[in-house]
């Protein structure tokens, strides 16, 4: 739901926008985490919604959005590359959305272009135009460009935003990468026993359908599981894929989270795998806003929502209370014994010299090497080992539908 406000910053100068929440109090969190103090906060029409923006226009516009689609992180990236380069050829930031919008084709991107470029005409920040589509720009990305607008460094603000989420992009497909490897070897494996099962088993067990000799145990294990399988096909896939959504859904109960997030870190090479990407990204986003001038509790909270990991989320949690309490961030990190020592180690050091930022990004360029380290051994122990497997379930099925024919040869040459 959308909310039309008016506020004043910590530097007392009084604004106004649009910004959206879940409900009031949501909206109004919003706006203190934006370090604003609301004066007033009002529902507005949703921009997009049916019905809004007055009349059949309105109505259209609506109902054309439900078939934009979301913004993709490329996009995006592109968005921050194109427009803090215009932004430094002394372009204003109206008309550089406008040029921006123009260039696009239909989709959401656009709509969203045009919505900020009218939220600014009407006296509204860069930053609070960003604050009103939340699905689209983190709240990373509003305070650095806000940050940037209090400063008179916005292109600088937005080229920033750009490399850290091109940085980010990188690290999350490298993941992903080396993740999806095992599963979809698992997927090809699972598929192929099953093949073999229901196709090629009953072709070579009618060879021994003509005969009255009796078939070694091995062998009638494997054909019975083979009838299993063809009477059962479409209970198995159905299974399978029962299984998968169930596993989602699973994942995503927080209850579950609660359990399995601080387990998985300690899995062998996943947990590694894991762990270093999570370090990555949050030492790069807090050494980011940190360097842009963003207040160190701000800063925390904005990196606590991007955590995936529940462990971790928790973790900067704790870090928060710590630093409230007047203790060192070194020390909240260390708290729940999560980090390596050599993140801890380096917070120390650059909260004591005053180069926080800077130790940070230092440690963010360490891990992103770490994740690439960490997929290159998962994948070189993982690929052989799946290999094997895939290979001991292929030859236990020869093994048994040709152990017949090997002992029929047997007998042929005791009988010569």
């Amino acid at each position: 739901m959308r909310y039309r406000y008016t506020g004043v910053t910590r530097q007392r100068e009084r604004v106004q926008g649009v910004i959206e929440g879940l409900d009031e109090a949501e909206a109004r969190l919003r706006l203190r985490s934006m370090q604003i103090r609301p004066e007033s906060l009002a529902p507005a029409p949703d921009r997009g919604a049916p019905g809004s923006g007055g009349g059949l226009e309105g109505t259209l516009r609506g109902l054309s959005s439900l078939f934009e689609g979301k913004v993709k992180l490329k996009q995006l990236i592109l968005f921050t590359k194109q427009f803090s380069s215009l932004i430094d050829s002394g372009v204003p930031v109206v008309q550089g959305l406008e040029i921006l919008a123009l260039q696009e084709k239909k989709g959401r991107l656009k709509s969203i272009l045009e919505g900020m470029k009218a939220d600014i005409e009407g006296g509204n920040s860069l930053a609070n135009a960003l604050a009103g589509y939340p699905g689209v720009f983190s709240e990373f990305f509003v305070r650095i460009v806000e940050a940037g607008e209090l400063s008179g460094t916005l292109d600088r603000a937005i080229k920033q935003v750009g490399v850290q989420l091109e940085k980010l992009d990188r690290l999350k497909a490298k993941v992903i990468k080396a993740l999806s490897y095992p599963l979809f070897t698992l997927v090809i494996a699972i598929g192929v026993l099953i093949f073999l099962l229901v196709k090629v088993v009953p072709e070579i067990s009618k060879l021994y359908a003509e005969g009255k000799a009796e078939l070694p145990e091995l062998t009638q294990f494997v054909l019975a599981m083979s009838k299993w399988f063809q009477a059962n096909f479409l209970f198995v896939v159905a299974g399978l894929i029962g299984f998968a959504f169930s596993a989602v859904a699973l994942y995503r109960m927080p209850s579950f989270r609660q359990k399995w997030d601080p387990f998985v870190l300690k899995v062998p090479l996943f947990g590694s795998l894991v762990m270093r990407s999570a370090v990555a990204q949050f030492t790069r986003t807090l050494g980011t806003l940190v360097a842009s001038g963003v207040p160190l509790i701000a800063a925390l909270e904005i990196c606590q929502k991007l955590m995936t990991n529940l462990a971790v989320r928790d973790s900067v949690r704790v870090t928060i209370a710590f630093i409230q309490e007047g203790k060192t961030i070194a020390a909240g990190l260390a708290a729940r014994n999560i980090y390596p020592p050599m993140v801890i180690h380096m917070v120390n050091i650059g909260e004591m010299t005053g180069r926080l930022d800077e130790l940070l990004n230092k440690v963010a360029n360490i891990y992103d090497d770490e994740v690439d380290d960490a997929i290159n051994s998962l994948t070189s122990m993982l690929q052989p080992a799946i290999i094997l497997i895939v290979g001991v379930i292929v030859a236990f099925l020869l093994l048994a539908m040709y152990l017949p024919v090997f002992q029929l040869a047997d007998k042929v040459a005791g009988g010569g």
